[in-house]
Order: C-alpha cells, then structure tokens, then sequence
C-alpha cells in the first residue's frame, strides 16, 4: 500500500536532522549562552523553535511511541514545562514538527502534518493544528485541514485465467494459488471476487453471488479442471462482461469493475474489448513466449490506458508469489476512487507540513495532495479550508513542502510556496490573491539549477526596511553542492508582482554535507542599524553552525558578519542550527534574542549591544621643531623638548534600544610610524610602541604620553604618523573596583576598523610664507676624467657639483643617462660632505633603449638651503659592449619645490674619450743587460786593426751566434731577443696603424770611433731614417741621435734585426771606452689607443760598451834586449875560461888511485861518492898526511 511519502520524509529527517536552522551575529554572545532542555521529550526537543512574549515555544514531535507535545521556556526562569492542550481527544504524535507565528498580533499556530486513520484497510494522512494565544493560555481554535472523510470503495475483482493446453499442470496450479493468496489477504476489504477460465470456451469457476456465500477460496477453487484447449482471450473478456459482471450474479452496482487476466501465451481468436472500456484491466503475461517484444506488445491491446501501468510481464510462473506487493498497490489506486479516476485526491494530502500566518489568515502546505502534486490551503479565521490551491499537472513535485506570506501594502496578498522535488531540481510558485475577490491565480515560477539540490526545501520573506512591504525573498537548497560547500541559499529581489535573482549566500567551504540552508530566518536588527538581519542554519557542519549575514540598503550581506560553531555554545551538541527564530527580548534588556533549536535542548544567544568608540588626539607641540630632529643638532646644547600627546575616548551606543549601562575597559596600542621599519620617534624606554588599559563609558575619558626622537633623522618631510587601535575588554579578562558595579552586557565594538591615524608635521625652513622655493644648480667637476681606457679592470670617476642657493630643497633626485657599455658601481660623497646620504638604484631599460638610466636619492628628503656638495659616480666598464669615440653621460638633478624658471642650471652633459687597448709586447732576452766590445789599436799601424765589427740587436731566442770575423778579431757573444707579439683588442675595434721606432746613437763627434745602423724585418719593408737632435746638455748614455721609422704588417709574432757596424777611424792616443745605446719601440696613433701594458711593454734597448785599447810598438825593444843578453853571456864565458874554470884533472887522480879515494875501499852498502866533489876534501887529508909524515 502506498504510504505517504511526504510525511514519512519529514518523520525520517527527525532522525536524520535534514532542514535544521540557528542564528546568530557578531554582536551575539556565545559565552553567556542559556540551555534549556526537556529530557522527557526526547532527542527531537528543539526541532523547532518559536519565540512569543518573553519566553520561547519548543517543538518537540514524537518519536517511536510518544506523543508530540509543544514546551515553553521561561528565561528568567531557566526551566521549560509541557503546554496544555486539555478539552481535545486527538492525540498528536508529531505536534511541534510545525510552527508559525502571527507578527502582527503574535499568535500561534501549531500543526502535526500526521494525523493518521485507517480507512477499509487504508491509511489516511492529513493535519492538525492548534492556534494559540501569545500567552499559550490555551488553544482557542483546532482545525483539520485537508481533511478527507472515509468513504469505502466497493471493487468487484474477476479472476481470468488461461486454461490452455500450453500450461503444464503444476503452472495451472500456481495460477490457481496465486488467486487464492489475493483472496485471502483482501478477505476483509470491501473487495468481492469472481474466477472463469478460458480456453477454446469460457467457464465461470464461481461468481460474486458464491463468494458472498463463502469466502473461502479453497472450497471455492476445489472443482477447478485445467481445460486444456485453445487461447481465445477476446471471447474470454466479452464473456465476462456479459455473463459475469451481472447484478443477478452478484455484481455491485456502485462498485468498480477489476479484472485480472493471467495468460501464458498470445490470443489465437480477435476481437477488441470495446464493451470492457468501464473494467480496470490488469493483465498478467507468464512464460518465454513474453520474451519477444512483439508478443509482449500483444498483451497491450487487453489493458487498460494508459497500458504500461497495467501490464505484467513474468518470465516465470513461480513470481506469482511475489507479485502481491505490486497488485496490492495498483488496487489501492483503486480503492475509494470514483470509478473514472484512478489517482488520490487528499486522502495522503499531510496536510500541516509547512504553515505560515500573518493577519490571522493561515495557510499550510499539503505536499501528498493529488497523487503527491502537492499544494496549499488557505485557511480562514477557524482553521478551516477555505480553498486547494496548487498545481494542475505536475505529479510528485511535492508543492507545500514550505510555504510563506509575503506581506504586501497593495490590493493583493502572495504567498510562496515550495515544490524540492520538482523535475528533481525543484521550484518555487507564487501564487497571488485578490483580496476583494479571493481568487487565488499563479504568477511566477522559480526553477532550481541543480538536480537533487532540493531546491524549495526552505523559504524566507524578508521586510529590509520593516515598513510592511517584502523586498527579498530567499529560497534555501541544503542539497546543493558546490566549490567543496554543502548548501546554498538564492536571494531573489522584488520587481513589482515577480521576484528576480539578485545574489547568493554561501557557507565556508570544507562542509560538502553541511545542509547550509535548512533552515533561514530574517532576524530583528541586532547590530544597531535599522535592518533587518539574516541566519542561516548548517546543522550537519560538524557539530552544527549559524551563519549571521548583516542587512544592508537592498539585500544582505554577503559576507558573514559571525559564524557560531555549535561547540561554542556548549560541548557534546549536536544538530546546532535545525531552527532558529530572533524576533523578541527575551532578558529584559530590549536587545534582540536568538533562539536556536539542537537535538534535545534550545539554546537563547543574547545580543550584546553594539558601540562605537569615538576617539580624539591632541598633540603639543603642533610642528616638530627641526633642531629637535636634524643630524646637525646633535652637539647642540639645546634642550629637546619631545612632542606631548593627549588621547580621549568616548563610547557611543549605535543600539539605540538598549536601555542599560555602558562601560568597558579599553585596550589601547600607540605606534608611532608603524609603516616604517625604523620609526623616527619613541617613547619613554626607547620603544616606538605603547600598549595599555583604560575604563571606559558615555562620559569622555582622557590619557597624556610623551615621546622623543632620535638623535638624527634623516627624513624631515613626511609628517610623524602616530596610529591608535583600540579593542573592548571581555568580561572575563576585567577586574572591576570592588565599589563599582560590573554591567550585566558586556558592549562589543562594531565590526569596522578599530583605529585612528594622526600625523605631526615638521617644521619647514621656509621663511614666512612657509613656502619652500629651492634653487639648484649642477656642474661637472674640474677633475673629470681625460679619457676612458678600455682594460679588462677599467673603471670611469666622474664627479659633480650640485649646490642650492635657494631655500630648502625636497626630494632631490639625481638622473643620469649613460651608455650600455657602463655599469653603475658605486656612488659617493666628497669631503666634507661624506656623512650626507646618497643612493643611487638603476632603472629599468627596454630591449630597444641604448642607454641606461641611474636615479640617486641625493640627502634624502632635504637638501638645505646654501648647501654645495660633491658627487663621485663610479662605472665599471662590460668588455662585450660596442664603444664609440666618446662616452657621453647626460645628467639632470630636481626636486619637489623648484620653480620651472630656475631649471636652466639643472642639467650637466660630457663627453669623455675612449682610448682602445692595443697589446704590444717586446720583448728580449736577458733584459738590461750591457754587452762589451774590445778594440785594439796602435798609433803606428792602425790598419793592422780591421776596420769594422758588426753587431746584431735582434736574433730568435734561445741561440748564441758568432758574431762576424772582422779584421781578424773574433768575438763571441749571446745574442738577445727582440721580438714584437702582437693580440687583437677584447674590444671591438680595428688595430691601428703599428710603427717599428729604432733609435740609434748620435755620431761619434769627437770619438774616434764611427758606427752605422741597419733595419731588417720579414716581409722587407721600406723605412726611413730621421735624424735628431740631441739636447744641449744630454749626458744621459741613451740619448737617441736617429730614428730609423718601419710601417709594421699585423702579425701574431714579428721579428726586427737591428745591425750596427762600428769602425776606429784616424789614431789614438790612448785607451777608452764609450757606450753604443739602440731601442726598438712600437708607435701608433695615441689619441685614439693606448699600450694596455705601459709603454715600456713595447720597448726594448740594448747598451753596448765599447773598450778602444791603445797599443804600443814593442819589437825594436824586443831585439834590443836579445843582443844585448847575448853579449853579456859571452862575456861571463871568456871571464871563466880565463881562470881555468874549464881544465879540472880529477878524474885522471882517481884513475891513479885505483878508483878509491885514499886507498881505501867502499863498503858493499855504500854509494860511490861523486870523485869531483870529492876531490878538494883529498887534497887537504893529503897535505894533512904529508904534514905528518
């Protein structure tokens, strides 16, 4: 049997906690939240709630066997006790689940949308519901809208079943027990059944008239016998039209004709049942025979329309079993219909599911009406139907699950109501009444946008303004999902009589299953301003949450002003946020209260009323004096007086309506330049920052501070900021005076920027007009640069001179423009001006530019008046960039406060040269060394010498040459290396002309010594020789006499011989020595290039010392003193043989001796002596001898 879905749905989201709501503000207090509960009524105590008087009306439905039961909460009392319904017998079980509230004369109206009877077998759902005083002294009035009487349906049901030969017997027997199941579960219905079998003929098995007899189907199918003959289905209907449905067989007139057909195959005879139109027929196809489409498509021709309601197909026979369910629903579409329509009128219609109430006229939705079209009631002073208004066509759109008045100052009255499963995007209808007619007509439809957002699941007319007219209405979708959020709520703005969409509110992202949206209520301005307010509820954003969005000038806010996390309020809570209503003072302080439903318990937020704090600051002096603050003060022994601040605070309540005391403790922080990293002032301790705590109140109170500055600052232009941001203390974070009362509500700050910002001056040096008019002038230093030498190192200095005859100048920038070759290195001051500040910062430069740009800060911000300073810029230079014949800087200096008639002197431009490295090296072995040459000569024969020696200054390295045989002088000597290296410039420039310069001794004058010189080179080259002139007082051994001149080839590596002969020319007198000094040096054009390496690099010079040696004619002397040697030997020789020097007779005596001398023999052992040296000594022994004898 078909249930109603509606009601059903709402019941199950009890359990689930679908469509809950909560609100809240920022100026709502989650600390000093109240709870109220009611344990005997269960979980769903809050599903909703109502604010009316000074207390609060609960909702609380039933739940397994309890009943429903509304509750009212005192908060003064703190405690909540059941309402009375006494003098009523109905018993609501879901009372509470809708509640409503008349804003014009605060009545209530309670409905219970299930209010369930049973009807032949069938349960009826329809509403209840109660209207209230405001002081709940009893309900006046009890209404059931929608209410549908119980009137039975009688159905005469023929069985007709197929007894054809293609049945086996156990498929004939479960067709059999099949009819005999429906008969027994419908047994005490208004139902009366018939059976007749078909096949080549008909049979009726048993009528009306027997079944009234008995009612039992086993005696009244005993004698049931499987035919076992043709399918002839078309007789078989028009059999039972005839012959069964026979008011003398039993047949009812009133009652609905059903048949049943049960075949396994197609008909084998034709016809049409035509005469069957006023029979519901149902027919049942069984077998593989229905597995073609063709011959299921057969079976429609014996169906009622529309056809694919009223046919079954069964591939086999044991589902017969099963298909009770089904059939059952069918016959119920049936039952208690009138016989030409088959759907339900308001027996489902839960009528109470949704109610609204404005002026006394109440209207509540009835979303199961019409087959579950849904719709609403209008309800007059009685609560009773006054007229259905709802959909023409549009089954199960479930129109009336929400409804709401739209109050109107015009002749007409709308009412929105909402249809979530409409097309499955859902939708929303307004309906408008003529008030002097009553009539109720459609205007407008809003559709959803997405499917299952349950668009229309909740509805909110919101008065901005309060003057009686509705200008929003918000439409919620707690399905909807999107950018990670779950739920959204449309905001549509009213345009005449229709509604258009305007904006949306969205809740945090991270809840895709939050349901923000399930519940929306407009709330009575909290924060101050004179509108209206929203809440929204989340209830399944974890623990539940109220979103508070602000009103302003045409619709809400977007942005929230407060979210209220239900574990704000209390622990363990669930389903914070499932209803909310904020339209009365609840406490007694005239502030506006917010009640917000939860499972089980109802918690009031009270509003804490909203101030502003007015804020002034004085200061003293009005001007900072400069000689507090200048870098040349600091050694002045004047007092530094500091600047005295005077800070007030005022508060001013913006909620007018509250009637309590206001005062608060304030926490205030000074920041003096808070935007800078470095401020230019401080406070006593040296900080730039000052917190403290101050009371509060209506009544203006006033603190003084002081502050200093450093010893220097540098910016003396923009004014000293000095911010104050203030903040209310809380209640728990204050210590009261124990002679002071606290306050009962705490004031909170509204939610703009809690701060202020003054700024002091400084005073300006600008006479008594107080008007700065600078005047600056600048000029490029007399020590500028000559020329720019392009090295691998180089760098360029130029320097300025920027002076200011006029008064004090601001801002002054330096600009200056030079080539791409340039990179900016370092920027300086002269003495003595090193301690004032310059920066410099390169510019950014375009692709296309050829230039580059550099902006120097120069003593920022004031450059006094009489001041003349030098600026040193240094470059370095980028060896891969393209070089002209200058380098030309263009500079310019301003300022914020120099007339455009003084800018003639403010620029300065220059052009420097540039001078391109060229790399020459020469050079020689044994450096410095000094080589030495004898000559020989004689005064007689001077000829005898040779007339010339040939000296070579220039050989490849790592030999030793002889030099040239001369005149028979040979003299050997190594030979040095004078050799020309040559690189290409890193510069892209040419190579200039190159000129081999040998400088060579000037002629002998007065030496008697001539020389003459000689250039070679490979390839031979053309060279000149240019005489000079010696200085008249050169003593110097390298003063050049010539220059021999040789144009160079480039070439990596260049050879240069470098010949000398030198000859004695005429006699000498003496012995001397002179020195031949040469040079070899590399020349070309220096105004546009330069010797990378000095010029020393490309010069080599060889000093040759000559020794002229005077000699002698020693031969005549030679001969001379050989003859006359000769004569004095001859001499001696005469002299000796004239004294017989040469006629000696020893030997002849030791001859007569016997060989021995004195006759006495030698021994073995001894040498004969030598007889003439002998003989002197025998000749005395001989006369000795004689003697003695």
């Amino acid at each position: 049997m078909k249930n109603s879905l509606i009601t059903m749905m709402r019941l199950l989201l009890l359990s689930a906690n679908f469509l809950f709501e909560s609100a809240s503000s920022y100026n709502l207090d989650v600390k000093e939240a109240r709870n109220f509960s009611f344990p005997p009524a269960g979980r769903h105590f809050g599903y909703r709630v109502l604010q009316v008087g000074n207390g609060v009306v609960v909702g609380a439905p039933g739940e397994g066997n309890s009943i429903g039961t509304l509750y009212r909460c005192e908060f003064h009392k703190g405690a909540c006790l059941p309402v009375s319904l006494s003098g009523f017998n109905y018993t609501s079980k879901y009372l509470g689940m809708t509640l409503a509230t008349d804003p014009t004369g605060g009545s209530i109206l309670a409905c219970d949308a299930g209010l369930s009877r049973t009807c032949d077998q069938n349960t009826y759902l329809s509403g209840l519901c109660y209207l209230f005083p405001q002081n709940l002294g009893g309900p006046v009035l009890r209404g059931r809208p929608g209410y549908q009487e119980c009137i039975k349906g009688n159905v005469d049901l023929v069985f007709l079943f197929d007894g054809s030969m293609s049945l086996q017997q156990d498929e004939f027997q479960k067709i059999v027990d099949f009819m005999k199941d429906v008969m027994r579960k419908l047994s005490n219905s208004s139902y009366q059944f018939a059976a007749v079998q078909f096949s080549t003929n008909s049979k009726t098995e048993f009528t009306f008239s027997d079944y009234v007899k008995s009612k039992d189907p086993d005696v009244l199918l005993a004698n049931v016998q499987h035919m076992r003959l043709l399918t002839n289905t078309f007789g078989a209907i028009n059999y039972v039209v005839t012959e069964v449905f026979r008011e003398d067989r039993g047949a009812r007139p009133d009652a609905t004709k059903v048949l049943i057909i049960i075949t396994d195959g197609e008909a084998t005879d034709t016809g049409n049942v035509d005469r069957a139109s006023d029979i519901v027929r149902y027919i049942i196809g069984i077998g593989k025979h229905f597995k073609n489409p063709q011959n299921q498509q057969e079976l429609h021709k014996f169906a009622s329309k529309p056809t694919e309601d009223f046919v079954k197909i069964l591939d086999t026979f044991e589902k017969l079993k099963d298909l009770f369910t089904e059939l059952q629903k069918k016959i119920y579409l049936i039952e208690g219909t009138s016989k030409h329509n088959l759907t339900f009128d308001m027996e489902l219609s839960s009528s109470g599911i949704s109610a609204d109430i404005h002026k006394g006229r109440a209207v509540v939705g009835a979303a199961g009406a019409k087959d579950w079209t849904g719709g609403f009631i209008d309800l007059n002073e009685d609560l009773q139907d006054r007229a259905f208004i709802g959909y023409k066509s549009q089954t199960a759109g479930y129109l009336g699950y929400t409804v709401a008045w739209l109050p109107s100052q015009g002749p007409t009255s709308l009412v929105a109501a909402g249809a979530p499963r409409y097309q499955h995007v859902g939708q929303v209808l307004l309906f408008r009444e003529l008030r002097d007619t009553g009539n109720w007509t459609q205007i407008q439809e809003i559709n959803g946008i997405q499917i299952g957002s349950y668009f229309g699941g909740e509805l909110c007319g919101l008065d901005m303004d309060q003057d009686g007219e509705t200008e929003l209405l918000l439409i919620g979708a707690p399905l909807f999902y999107g950018e990670q959020r779950g739920g959204r709520v449309f905001i549509y703005q009213k345009k005449q009589l229709e509604f258009e969409a305007v904006s949306e509110l969205q809740g945090l992202p991270g809840y895709p299953l939050g349901r923000f949206g399930a519940a929306i209520t407009a709330l009575t301005d909290i924060n101050g301003d004179g509108l209206m307010d929203v809440a929204v509820g989340a209830p399944l954003e974890e623990q539940g949450a109220v979103y508070i969005f602000n009103g302003q000038h045409g619709a809400p806010r977007l942005q929230l002003s407060q979210r209220i996390d239900g574990t704000q309020v209390r622990s363990g809570i669930r389903w914070f946020g499932r209803s909310i209503h904020g339209v009365k003072d609840l406490d007694g302080d005239s502030l506006t209260d917010v009640a917000v439903g939860a499972e089980g318990q109802m918690i009031v937020l009270r509003s804490r009323p909203v101030v502003d704090v007015i804020t002034r600051m004085y200061f003293f002096p009005l001007e900072i004096p400069v000689h507090e603050v200048e870098c040349s003060y600091s050694a002045s022994p004047r007092k530094k007086e500091g600047v005295n601040v005077t800070v007030c605070f005022q508060l001013k309540s913006l909620t007018r309506q509250f009637k309590g005391r206001l005062v608060t403790n304030l926490t205030y922080t000074l920041q003096l330049d808070g935007h800078r990293s470095r401020s230019r002032g401080l406070f006593p301790g040296g900080r730039p920052e000052l917190t403290g705590t101050v009371g509060v109140s209506e009544d203006e109170s006033c603190r003084q501070f002081w502050f200093h500055f450093p010893v220097c600052i540098q910016d003396l232009i923009s004014p000293i900021n000095i911010s104050l941001n203030f903040s209310l203390g809380e209640k728990e974070e204050t210590t009261w005076h124990k002679d002071t009362d606290s306050p009962d509500m705490w004031p909170i700050l509204r939610p703009s920027p809690h701060s202020e910002t003054k700024e002091i001056p400084f005073e300006k040096n600008c006479g008594e007009d107080k008007k700065c008019e600078a005047d600056l002038k600048l000029s490029l230093s007399p020590a500028r640069p000559g020329a720019l030498r392009l090295t691998p190192s180089s760098s360029l200095v130029v320097e300025w001179t920027l002076s200011n005859s006029g008064e004090d100048a601001y801002w002054v920038h330096l600009g200056l423009a030079f080539p791409q070759g340039l990179s900016f290195r370092k920027v300086e001051m002269l003495k003595p001006h090193t301690q004032m500040p310059v920066s410099c910062q390169e510019l950014p430069e375009g692709p296309e530019l050829l230039t580059k740009s550099l902006l120097c800060n120069v003593s920022s911000p004031i450059f006094k008046a009489g001041t003349s300073v030098g600026i040193q810029v240094m470059f370095n230079t980028l060896l891969n960039s393209s070089w002209g014949d200058f380098v030309k800087l263009d500079t310019t200096v301003s300022c914020e406060n120099e007339n455009a008639s003084l800018l003639e002197d403010n620029s300065a431009a220059t052009s420097i040269p540039v001078l391109y490295p060229v790399n020459i090296l020469v050079e020689e072995e044994k450096a410095g060394r000094a080589w030495s040459l004898h000559l020989k000569a004689s005064r007689a024969r001077p000829a005898a010498v040779g007339p010339y020696l040939l000296l070579s200054e220039v050989c490849r390295p790592g030999q030793a040459r002889e030099a040239r045989r001369v005149a028979g002088i040979r003299a050997l000597h190594p030979c040095p290396l004078c050799q020309v290296r040559v690189q290409p410039s890193v510069h892209d420039h040419d190579l200039p002309s190159l000129e081999a310069v040998v400088r060579v001794p000037p002629p002998r004058g007065a030496q008697p010594v001539s020389h003459s010189w000689s250039v070679r080179m490979e390839p031979p080259v053309a060279c000149r020789r240019e005489d000079l002139r010696p200085p008249p007082n050169g003593s110097e051994p390298c003063l050049p006499g010539a220059e021999i001149r040789c144009p160079l080839v480039f070439r990596p590596e260049i050879l240069i011989q470098v010949e000398a002969t030198v000859e004695l020319m005429g006699d000498i007198e003496a012995s001397s020595m002179l020195g031949l000094c040469s040079s070899l040096s590399i020349s070309f054009n220096s105004s546009r290039h330069f010797h990378l390496y000095g010029s020393n690099a490309s010069l080599a010079q060889i000093l040759t010392k000559v020794d002229v040696v005077y000699e002698k004619e020693m031969l005549y002397l030679y001969v001379l003193s050989g003859t006359g040697g000769l004569l004095l030997l001859l001499i001696i020789f005469l002299v000796l043989y004239k004294v017989g020097f040469f006629k000696r007779n020893l030997k002849e005596k030791m001859e007569a001796d016997g060989g021995v001398p004195n006759g006495i023999p030698l021994a073995a052992s001894e040498e004969a002596a030598d007889l003439d040296c002998l003989e002197p000594l025998q000749g005395n022994e001989a006369q000795d001898g004689g003697v003695k004898d």
